[in-house]
């Protein structure tokens, strides 16, 4: 099990901890649910350094990358950045990620569940191009900071505007250190990434941001915001047996650029089909949080299941995300999830 480069600061903090992905992360700080309400009415700040971060360069870095992903990389500059995915041949989703591009180099990044199955894949397709991948997860710190004061945090220890469009990026000073700012709609709302390299100037970011007014929040409450956002996370709602199209990574295609794997299923299902299940969003009745797995049935007969789920401070509710034959995703529809009430939900649950 790998540890934060943080974790004194965790600790300090009275962090509660469990094991995520191979690595020892916080759950919480004491009161998850207040962790929670102060992300969507003020400011959180996350650790999210056990996220995968790989480093694409050389000089055929953008024909290699742009020919395996699902969005168009060709627009990109210094600076700007782009959501996308990685597919395989069939269509199933390896991870879906961040796309950074500084100068000639890109930066991808990638929840921890699905840093090494995508470096893995990255690895194995590299072929002939002339390009290098580096797997640089344990080179920086990755502070994720948002709510809707994170954009005035950062003003005020930063000294500068952040970047304004999703996946914009560039680098600033805090508490004297270098850091690279990019904004991240992850949770739906305002964010920001900070990425520090690791070494003493990453505890005093840290610091400095929880000084200015950020939260600490762990684990748990990043998982009921991220289902609030009605966001798929790799090898939890969506893995190789799940389509892209299934996973609603709509956000994340071209529909316009040349090929790219798994772009022949994508295109298919868009030209001249739909798929036969989709992810939804489910609010379901009473306190006890449905497993991952629970059946979701209408009149008593399995039509889906659910992948996630977490209590929302935001509504005050169990909210769930899961996958539904077509036939019953319209919002409103009753069903079971583990034979309790519930009703299939629009996503996002809540909007930012």
């Amino acid at each position: 099990m790998r540890s934060l480069p943080l974790e004194a600061e965790h600790e300090r903090l009275g962090a509660r901890f469990a094991e995520v992905a191979g690595w020892r992360l916080p759950l919480d700080y004491g009161d998850a649910a207040r962790e929670q309400r102060a992300v969507r009415s003020t400011a959180g700040i996350v650790d999210w350094s056990a996220h995968g971060k790989v480093r694409v360069s050389g000089p055929e870095a953008l024909p290699f990358l742009d020919n395996l992903l699902t969005n168009d990389l060709e627009p990109l500059r210094d600076g700007r950045g782009a959501y996308a995915a990685l597919l395989e041949h069939h269509g199933h989703v390896v991870g879906d990620l961040a796309v950074y591009r500084v100068g000639d180099d890109f930066l991808l990044e990638t929840d921890a569940e699905a840093a090494e199955p995508v470096l893995a894949s990255l690895q194995k397709l590299l072929v002939a191009d002339d390009a290098t991948i580096a797997d640089e997860t344990s080179e920086s710190a990755l502070l994720g900071l948002f709510g809707p004061t994170s954009g005035e945090i950062l003003r005020k220890v930063a000294g500068t505007t952040p970047p304004g469009n999703p996946y914009d990026h560039g680098t600033a000073r805090v508490a004297d250190a270098g850091v690279r700012i990019a904004r991240s709609p992850y949770f739906g709302g305002d964010g920001f990434e900070v990425w520090v390299p690791y070494g003493p100037g990453a505890p005093s970011v840290w610091r400095e941001l929880v000084r200015a007014g950020a939260v600490p929040f762990g684990h748990d409450a990043a998982e009921a915001l991220r289902i609030e956002a009605g966001r798929p996370k790799p090898r939890v709602d969506m893995d190789e047996h799940v389509l892209a199209l299934e996973a609603r990574l709509e956000p994340a295609i071209s529909m316009t650029k040349g090929c790219y794997l798994g772009q022949e299923v994508v295109a298919r299902i868009v030209h001249q089909g739909h798929v036969n299940r989709i992810l939804v969003g489910f609010e379901v009745e009473g306190e006890r949080l449905p497993p991952p797995g629970a059946l979701v049935a209408v009149g008593g007969a399995s039509i889906g299941k659910v992948t996630s789920a977490a209590r929302s401070e935001a509504l005050g509710k169990i909210v769930a995300l899961g996958y539904v034959q077509r036939a019953h995703a319209a919002p409103g529809t009753a069903v079971t999830v583990a034979d309790r009430p519930a009703r299939v939900a629009a996503l996002p649950f809540v909007r930012g």
